[in-house]
């Protein structure tokens, strides 16, 4: 009896050493789970606490997870998490600085979204009214061209009139005509440049206000940056039995967060190419369609 105790406790040490060795994340699995799955390489978790500040229900967060798992699977061609509200491993979501700071960094990208909506509207119109200054401008050049043109013709009759001893009784109301009709049209060219003109002062203001807005977007850019810079991800954090998730800016970001602290719970460290998901920082990764990169893969098979 004790020779079959002393084998049983043999070959249950045995099977949990060998599951160490080959699956390290079995360890944040209970024993009793392991030892009655033996064949189970899945890491189970559960939902612990969602802060309702987040304005996150478990239910959806127990989506996202589930979604954050599945860029695994999809990647590693084997499901490696499965949810059981009896886990060991826990998620939390709790909320302190950090997600206020994101929250306002979520305003004031919004912020900066609309102004740049903003100047691309005033510059469309502004382009729109340098392309109706430049047909103006040209019909402006054909009228003052077609008045040299009259002017110059009537001043060579008055010369050849002069010659002949001025302008004859029957020609005179005709010549005098075309002079009152040279003038008008003069008249015309006048209020019509002196317009042009108004027009011009007025593109040119909105050009300085467009350039004073854009310096000052440009300014609200900078001051941005250097406020939310790109950071580690200390957004989350996998302490060796529970993930904390303490930010996040959308549910995209969340569920490549949730991910990126699976892949610890996987035994995972981080890597240096900056499109991986184990890169330490999240920021050059595809947010809407993201999957494993080649450098997760080779992280997960050099564990």
């Amino acid at each position: 009896m004790r020779q079959s105790l002393l084998f049983a406790l043999l070959g249950f040490l045995g099977l949990i050493l060998y599951q160490n060795m080959q699956q390290p994340q079995l360890r944040l699995n209970p024993l009793l789970d392991r030892l009655t799955h033996p064949f189970d390489q899945r890491i189970r978790y559960r939902i612990a606490e969602v802060d309702p500040r987040f304005a996150l229900s478990e239910h959806e967060l127990k989506q996202i997870s589930q979604q954050a798992t599945d860029i695994w699977k999809q990647g590693l061609g084997q499901d490696y998490f499965v949810y059981d509200p009896n886990a060991r491993l826990s998620i939390r979501l709790i909320y302190d600085q950090r997600q206020d700071e994101s929250v306002q960094r979520r305003d004031q990208l919004s912020k900066l979204t609309q102004n740049e909506h903003g100047l691309s509207q005033k510059n469309t119109e502004l382009k729109a009214m340098q392309q109706n200054l430049a047909r103006h401008s040209g019909a402006l050049d054909v009228q003052k061209q077609s008045l040299q043109d009259l002017s110059q013709n009537y001043n060579a009759m008055i010369r050849q009139y002069n010659q002949h001893g001025g302008v004859p009784a029957s020609q005179q109301a005709a010549v005098q005509q075309s002079l009152v009709q040279l003038r008008q049209q003069q008249h015309v060219l006048d209020q019509q440049i002196a317009s042009f003109n108004l027009q011009v002062n007025a593109y040119n203001q909105k050009v300085d206000e467009l350039n004073r807005l854009d310096q000052g977007h440009n300014l609200a850019i900078d001051q941005f940056n250097q406020r939310f810079q790109p950071r580690l991800f200390d957004k989350g954090l996998f302490n060796g039995r529970e993930i904390h998730i303490y930010e996040f800016e959308s549910k995209e970001d969340l569920r490549l967060t949730l991910a990126h602290e699976f892949g610890h719970a996987l035994g995972m460290k981080h890597h240096n190419d900056p499109k991986a998901l184990m890169y330490p920082m999240l920021e050059e990764q595809d947010m809407q369609h993201f999957r494993l990169q080649s450098a997760d893969i080779a992280l997960f098979n050099a564990r």
